[in-house]
């Protein structure tokens, strides 16, 4: 999306408040060239795909109880 620096200053706001709900980029222009932008602070894209690789994965059995398995990478500095 883009905004010119005049609705920019009249609609902060509500421009802020897309880019957090849509996690879409605003692009401002100052007499039509691009000078910023506004986009969703990082973490909140890699939370949502993080979330999405977790839910794909699937249980496995271990052959050993999980405190084992967590004590050993702990030894390892895992």
């Amino acid at each position: 999306m883009k905004v010119s620096m005049v609705e920019m200053n009249k609609k902060a706001n509500q421009i802020i408040n897309h880019v957090a709900e849509s996690g879409e980029t605003v692009v401002i222009l100052k007499h039509g060239q691009a000078i910023a932008e506004i986009r969703p602070v990082a973490y909140r894209s890699n939370r949502a795909a993080a979330l999405s690789k977790l839910q794909q994965l699937q249980p496995i059995k271990v052959k050993q109880p999980i405190e084992n398995i967590v004590a050993k990478g702990r030894q390892r500095g895992v």
